[in-house]
Formats: C-alpha cells, sequence, structure tokens
C-alpha cells in the first residue's frame, strides 16, 4: 500500500462525484437549497422545486395564478437558475399546483 497525503473529505466526496459525472446533477439540487436567494421573494414563496430530471424542473406552485405567472416567466426562470449555477442545466419547467404543500394557502 502507497502512503500518501491525507485528503480532506470533501475533495474525496468531490472527486467520487466527477468520476460517476454527478457534478452536473449535484450543481442542479443546490438550486434547492438557494432557492428562495436566487427567486424573487414572492415567487420563492410560492413555488417549490421537487425535482430536475433530464434538464427539466419540476415545480409545484400554490394555486392557478401562480402557475400562470411561472408560466409567463418560465424563460426569465431558467435564465436566472442556470446563472446561479453557471451551466445551462435547466432547459425547462413542469409546473404541478399543490395547494396542501404551502402552509399559508391565502
Amino acid at each position: 500500500m502507497k502512503n500518501s497525503e491525507p485528503k480532506h473529505i470533501s475533495d474525496v466526496i468531490q472527486s467520487f462525484f466527477k468520476t460517476r459525472h454527478w457534478t452536473q446533477r449535484m450543481d442542479g439540487y443546490n438550486i434547492f437549497d438557494l432557492w428562495e436567494d436566487i427567486l424573487p421573494q414572492n415567487i420563492a414563496l410560492n413555488t417549490k422545486p421537487v425535482k430536475i430530471q433530464n434538464n427539466i424542473l419540476f415545480l409545484i406552485v400554490k394555486n392557478h395564478v401562480w402557475a400562470s405567472e411561472i408560466n409567463i416567466r418560465k424563460g426569465e426562470i431558467i435564465n436566472l437558475l442556470n446563472q446561479k449555477i453557471g451551466q445551462d442545466l435547466i432547459e425547462s419547467i413542469i409546473i404541478r399546483i399543490k395547494p396542501n404543500k404551502f402552509i399559508n394557502n391565502k
């Protein structure tokens, strides 16, 4: 066994993801943690990202009004998200209305 310098766990994990080509997926899921920082507050509070699959972001929204708003601003939202993660990961958005997933249903 060859002795080598110890590596920080974050370097080991990053290397693991790179060898499996998971870094793009992980960068995409960082959007979820930063959702309220990336989007305008009124949009962030009335939407929730669910998953990213095949470069499609699946969102749930509070009601039909927010579904329409997101549909109108899809391009703007996609650009904001892709700029934040530094790559063109999100190509489209699919919207589902689920009012029961939001605490305040006003």
